[in-house]
């Protein structure tokens, strides 16, 4: 109310015999969970451009801003979605190599991720990265995330 300019949603759902459950705990820690995707892609020379948004599920739970960011993103299933938009017109290894590197980057990020990748008008990637729960960057290799590349790319745009 007191800042108009920053305009929010929020889903609120209930059904029959259920208390009400929402997401809207993600504006309280928006900012500060987001900050450090961005600085990260921002380091990047062959990320173009990103989209970040600080996701979670519908709870139950309500969710204060005296929670506290690193316990709402330890205990409430909320990640961070970023979409790295990539130069249009590489080859297949190149896409893999910038991905490996961003996914071997992520380490010291205090989130999970939900990682995509755009080239040529479509997702070229895309992959649920655990980061607070035992992540590590070395199960990643190169040829598995250039074979889901190849397969990304080979189905397209979806219509």
């Amino acid at each position: 109310a007191d800042a108009p300019d920053r305009v929010i949603t929020a889903l609120v759902s209930q059904s029959m015999y259920r208390d009400v459950r929402d997401d809207y705990a993600v504006y309280f820690f928006k900012e500060e969970a987001e900050a450090p995707v961005l600085a990260l892609c921002r380091e990047k020379d062959y990320v173009l451009d990103q989209r970040i948004d600080l996701m979670m599920p519908e709870t139950e739970k309500t969710w204060t801003p005296e929670d506290g960011a690193e316990r709402f993103l330890s205990e409430s299933g909320a990640y961070v979605r970023v979409v790295l938009r990539l130069e249009d017109g590489r080859e297949v290894r190149e896409y893999a190599e910038w991905i490996l590197d961003f996914l071997q980057s992520v380490g010291e990020l205090k989130c999970d991720l939900l990682v995509q990748a755009r080239a040529d008008k479509a997702y070229i990637y895309h992959r649920e990265v655990h980061v607070l729960n035992g992540f590590d960057a070395g199960e990643y290799t190169l040829e598995d995330i250039a074979e889901d590349v190849e397969t990304f790319m080979s189905m397209g745009s979806p219509q």
